[in-house]
């Protein structure tokens, strides 16, 4: 299977599952993520990319993509016109596998600040560079059936905050509005949410070949409006 990093498609993000049926789904291919984490470690990019729960929150127009952007550590996660875009680059990405060939489209952008730009660019070409590693992760996407339901997301994009000691992130969904806000919060205080999690790092284990694991929480409660993401470390 040959494999590529592609420009952004509005079809792609529109055509991701809602969160409500990619909670579904994760409950019933969990256990499996451990096989795309082994991927990530063997080829040694477990600091750079980690796996994301595909899924959307609310609908884009064919003109628009999803930005994040960092103002006094707070991050909002909303559509922009492509037409506006500066500086933003791709952090998340869905492997599109159609006649043997993976096209990996980005799915939401981030306007990282000036301090991280350089590394977030390198990261960038690093995974396009990458095409053994890309292969070989849409390939074991492919043959699990994961490849509606897991992609990549490049950590970096978890840098942007500053968090005090016993902090994690919490986000809020405003569907209505079509803003995501991700901002610290008290650890103790999410960790009582009913959670879903919907991103997982891998560090290599000294014991096996391939990974262990570690992540990003999502409580959903709220009627399924507000998500807390407990962030841990490997």
């Amino acid at each position: 299977m040959d494999a590529e990093v592609q420009d952004y498609d509005a079809g792609v993000f529109q055509r991701l599952n809602e969160f409500h049926i990619a909670r579904d789904q994760l409950e019933v291919h969990r256990e499996l993520l451990t096989q795309l984490g082994d991927i990530i470690c063997l080829h040694g990019l477990h600091r750079r990319v980690g796996i994301s729960l595909l899924h959307k929150h609310f609908e884009v127009s064919d003109n628009e993509l999803v930005v994040r952007e960092f103002i006094h550590n707070v991050s909002y996660i909303k559509p922009w016109a492509i037409d506006a875009l500066s500086s933003t680059l791709p952090y998340i990405w869905k492997a599109e596998i159609n006649d043997g060939r993976a096209v990996y489209y980005p799915l939401e952008f981030c306007d990282y600040p000036e301090r991280l730009k350089a590394d977030a660019r390198s990261d960038l070409e690093i995974l396009k560079e990458s095409p053994a590693f890309l292969t070989a992760f849409a390939n074991r996407l492919n043959e699990l059936g994961l490849n509606e339901i897991f992609g990549l997301m490049n950590l970096r994009s978890r840098e942007g905050f500053v968090l005090e000691q016993g902090e994690t992130l919490l986000e809020t969904t405003d569907e209505e509005r079509r803003i995501l806000t991700l901002k610290p919060a008290v650890a103790s205080e999410v960790e009582a949410l009913d959670t879903t999690q919907t991103l997982w790092m891998y560090t290599p284990a000294p014991s096996r070949i391939g990974a262990v694991i570690a992540g990003a929480e999502c409580s959903n409660h709220c009627a399924a409006h507000c998500l807390a993401h407990c962030v841990s470390h490997p």
